[in-house]
């Protein structure tokens, strides 16, 4: 009796351990403009730097849940031959907003022959945000270019570094640039970022990319 009272404990603490299966958003909640922006520069920073092709794409998400949303895709060609993939990226997008991707060659690779790009929407996971906060963002013309700024917040009890991204759009809602900047912040403290758009900017934002604590 004892033992069969024993294995009930230890089935309902297992069934209580378990996580509940992961929630995603239907993939037709997150909308793809035919806006992206197809470049080759530099990317990476300091001493992790290449020379590589990349777009610039945006993702709407059109729910009322904010998910962190991963698009992927390929470089292709005039004749719609694939020519480099692009490492998949994820982004928090809030409900009713959208975000910037850069999706770089996965190869970290220029690819001279890429005239276009085919975007896919890869996943949507509803989770909890970022514990990082952007506030007090202001957008000012400072002759003819957008400059964008914002307090960085960290919540935590734990020193965070955290990546702050930019964008930049120009009048036709294409992205132009996506700069962005590494912060470290002690616990509980904030600090003051700043981005310069530019020429042919019309517009900018400032959102949290990666963080780690």
């Amino acid at each position: 009796m004892r033992c069969i009272a024993l294995l009930m404990i230890c089935a309902a603490l297992g069934a209580c351990s378990r996580p509940e299966p992961a929630k995603h958003l239907d993939l037709d909640l997150v909308r793809v403009p035919g806006n992206a922006r197809m470049r080759t520069d530099t990317v990476g920073g300091g001493k992790f730097t290449d020379t590589a092709t990349f777009v610039l794409v945006d993702a709407e998400n059109i729910s009322d849940t904010g998910a962190y949303i991963t698009l992927g895709g390929s470089l292709t060609d005039a004749s719609g031959a694939v020519t480099g993939a692009l490492k998949p990226q994820s982004l928090w997008v809030p409900p009713k907003e959208s975000r910037t991707f850069a999706l770089v060659d996965a190869a970290r690779q220029p690819r001279p022959d890429s005239t276009s790009a085919k975007i896919e929407v890869r996943g949507a996971l509803i989770a909890e945000g970022p514990r990082a906060r952007i506030e007090n963002f202001q957008s000012f013309d400072d002759h003819g270019q957008i400059v964008v700024n914002a307090s960085v917040v960290n919540p935590s009890d734990r020193i965070g570094r955290i990546i702050v991204i930019a964008a930049f759009h120009e009048r036709d809602g294409r992205p132009i640039t996506r700069p962005f900047s590494l912060v470290e912040l002690k616990p509980k403290s904030r600090s003051t970022v700043q981005f310069v758009g530019p020429a042919g900017a019309v517009r900018g934002t400032i959102f949290v990319g990666e963080e780690n604590y």
